[in-house]
């Protein structure tokens, strides 16, 4: 497995994963209030702040992680950090991280589920497996296209993931048929 990896969840969140000793270590860069921010995920890089300033420092160094961020188009000197790389002393990293000007991505999510009914989180899940779906069928369909069909095998798989988002969607729409009928809208 490579030092360091990266998975884009969308265009403002992208989960990253770097090897450092024989650990993994994972963070989240995630774009909000105009800035990209990179923070620690694992519990053990929030409780040890040396530690975690280390490790954020030999990431900023990463060769993988400047290739990636370029061609995100994400400009490394005007990257953030949750993590005070500048100051060993513990009251500051404590004040920072109560006064810091970010929001984490838990905290948009905790916003999100706090201003929407239960019906809206499922549509919106609906609508995410309808372009799922939609992606798929275009892979189909480009397969076809190139002469692939029922016989091959990775035409069956891709018919497989289509038959299973459409099956999701729909026992998504029954859930919140059956939502709707027994308690109507309501916020979490």
């Amino acid at each position: 497995m490579l030092d360091f990896s990266f998975e884009i969840i969308d265009e403002t969140k992208i989960n990253i994963q770097y090897k450092y000793g024989s650990e993994f270590f994972n963070f989240n860069l995630y774009y909000a209030n105009g800035e990209w921010t990179l923070h620690p995920f694992d519990g053990i890089l929030i409780q040890n702040r040396e530690m975690c300033s280390l490790i954020v420092s030999e990431l900023l160094r990463n060769k993988d992680f400047h290739v990636m961020l370029a061609k995100e188009k994400i400009i490394l000197s005007q990257l953030r950090t949750s993590v005070n790389l500048q100051s060993n002393e513990t009251d500051e990293w404590v004040a920072d991280r109560r006064n810091a000007d970010y929001s984490s991505p838990d905290d948009e999510l905790m916003d999100y589920i706090g201003n929407h009914s239960f019906e809206d989180i499922l549509q919106l899940e609906q609508e995410q497996i309808e372009a799922r779906v939609q992606f798929f069928q275009q892979i189909i369909q480009r397969m076809f296209m190139e002469g692939l069909g029922p016989e091959d095998a990775d035409f069956i798989k891709v018919q497989a993931v289509i038959r299973i988002y459409k099956e999701t969607y729909d026992r998504l729409g029954e859930l919140n048929d059956d939502y709707r009928g027994e308690r109507g809208r309501r916020r979490w």
